[in-house]
C-alpha cells in the first residue's frame, strides 16, 4: 500500500510545467504543521513535501491555486532524483481540496 493525506499551506507559487510529450505537471510545496500524540505525549509536528499534480488535472489546478493556499492532496509517494543525483520523495497528487 503507498497512499498519502496532507494539509497544508502552499509555500512556494505553483508551477506549471510540461514534459516533453507534451503533459502538463503543476509543482507544489506543501507545509503541514500541527499537534500530534505519540507515545502518550504530545508533539510538535512539521513537514515540507514536493507535490506534483499530472495531465488535465494540473491545468486545471494551476488557476485556482497560489501561494498561501490550504490544501488536502492525496496520491502516492514516488523517490525522484534531482539533477545532482539527490533523491527526495514526491507526493504525486491525484485528489487535491481546498480548505
Amino acid at each position: 500500500m503507498n497512499h498519502l493525506v496532507i494539509r497544508g499551506t502552499l509555500v512556494k507559487a505553483p508551477r506549471l510545467t510540461r514534459s516533453p510529450a507534451g503533459i502538463s505537471h503543476l509543482l507544489l510545496a506543501i507545509e503541514h504543521r500541527s499537534m500530534q500524540e505519540e507515545a502518550g505525549l504530545t508533539r510538535q509536528c512539521y513537514a515540507r513535501i514536493q507535490a506534483v499534480v499530472s495531465g488535465v488535472e494540473a491545468e486545471s489546478w494551476s488557476t485556482k491555486l497560489s501561494l498561501g493556499s490550504e490544501i488536502e492532496a492525496s496520491g502516492f509517494i514516488q523517490r525522484h532524483e534531482n539533477a545532482n543525483g539527490i533523491p527526495r520523495l514526491v507526493l504525486h497528487a491525484q485528489t487535491i481540496k481546498q480548505v
